[in-house]
């Protein structure tokens, strides 16, 4: 038999549970400004995916490798898309050392996604060259404060 507080809990669960849905279908105000990122945001944001890549790789973590990969090259669509116009957003450079990092990642070759990895770098940097940013220089990370940090239960190990 259901006691009055498992149908409260029950019922509190379920609209918790709905409210990710009714979120979803809410739309701006006619004439409400929608949000577009800086192309600024949208760097920092494949800055900290790149970290996350060379970490990935280094812990042969093939799954994460890849997913990293793929939110660098959206963030990349991204900025091409919000920035048509911008010499600053047009990153196709970087599109052979991807490819380059995808087949390493899918092949599972530590060595290869090193060697890859590093074009990739180097195109980051030719394009901020290009562009104006050439004091934007992007490394090979050398320590994983994520691994060390308090902040985060995330784990990146492969095995």
């Amino acid at each position: 038999m259901m006691t009055l507080r498992h149908i409260a809990i029950i019922a509190t669960a379920w609209a918790a549970a709905s409210l990710g849905a009714l979120a979803d279908d809410q739309k701006p105000a006619p004439g409400q400004p929608v949000y577009t990122p800086r192309l600024n945001n949208i760097m920092m944001l494949t800055q900290l995916g790149h970290f996350k890549l060379w970490y990935a790789g280094a812990v042969q973590n093939w799954p994460l490798a890849n997913y990293e990969l793929e939110q660098i090259r959206a963030s990349i669509r991204l900025a091409k898309t919000l920035f048509p116009d911008s010499d600053k957003s047009n990153m196709d450079s970087m599109a052979p050392a991807a490819e380059d990092l995808d087949k390493a990642i899918k092949a599972k070759d530590a060595a290869n996604f090193g060697s890859a990895f590093g074009k990739l770098t180097s195109a980051c940097n030719a394009c901020h060259q290009d562009t104006g940013f050439g004091f934007i220089k992007i490394r090979e990370p050398r320590l994983s404060p994520i691994e060390t940090s308090p902040f985060s239960d995330e784990s990146f190990s492969g095995k």
